[in-house]
């Protein structure tokens, strides 16, 4: 049975506009991807404090002009969090998401999202993230679920397949429209299955 649900951050409950502002910037976010991948990951699995002072150097700007770029282009997707608050009443719901260490703080304001979700695992200070097994392995945890009892929500295909090889339930973000029908079944079933 189904007992937790599961949302990353970036392209779900916020806008994922890297490589919009990547271009604003002056970048090419195409040319740069090995560059961009390695640094975020850096960044995510708390090897290093913040990417944001390797890429504004390597884009030739400061680290101020890289983070508001960065708050300016992105936007929080309220009618999702409207439904993350409806599913709250039946089941655990956490955020996963790849961020470096007090990621998260850049984008949103003190005990804005704990609002939402009764745990937010940050890659960044667990030391491993997705689509690595033990960043679902640990949410779970935190959560005092099972991992077959949870549904994991994410935009990206190899972070949702991460999550499928570890025994989550899985569904790829792509519009709130899409997300809800796909949950739904996967709770019906998940019901029907007692």
């Amino acid at each position: 049975m189904i007992k937790a649900i599961i949302f990353d951050c970036f392209g779900v409950v916020r806008t994922d506009s890297f490589d919009d502002v990547y271009k604003s910037m002056g970048g090419d976010p195409d040319k740069d991807r090995d560059f961009i991948r390695r640094t975020l990951q850096e960044s995510n699995s708390g090897r290093i404090a913040s990417s944001r002072p390797i890429i504004a150097a390597h884009l030739g700007i400061t680290e101020s002009q890289w983070a508001e770029a960065m708050n300016r282009h992105g936007s929080i997707d309220k009618r999702l969090l409207r439904y993350i608050q409806e599913l709250g009443k039946s089941y655990k719901i956490a955020m996963l998401s790849n961020i470096g260490k007090r990621g998260l703080q850049r984008f949103f304001e003190p005990g804005f999202l704990e609002k939402y979700f009764e745990q937010i695992i940050v890659s960044g200070e667990i030391g491993f993230a997705k689509p690595e097994a033990r960043a679902y392995e640990i949410t779970a945890d935190k959560l005092g679920v099972r991992i077959d009892e949870c549904i994991f929500i994410d935009d990206r295909q190899e972070y949702v397949e991460g999550a499928w090889f570890v025994g989550m339930k899985g569904v790829l973000y792509k519009s709130l429209e899409k997300c809800k029908a796909e949950l739904k079944l996967i709770l019906d079933s998940s019901k029907n299955n007692l």
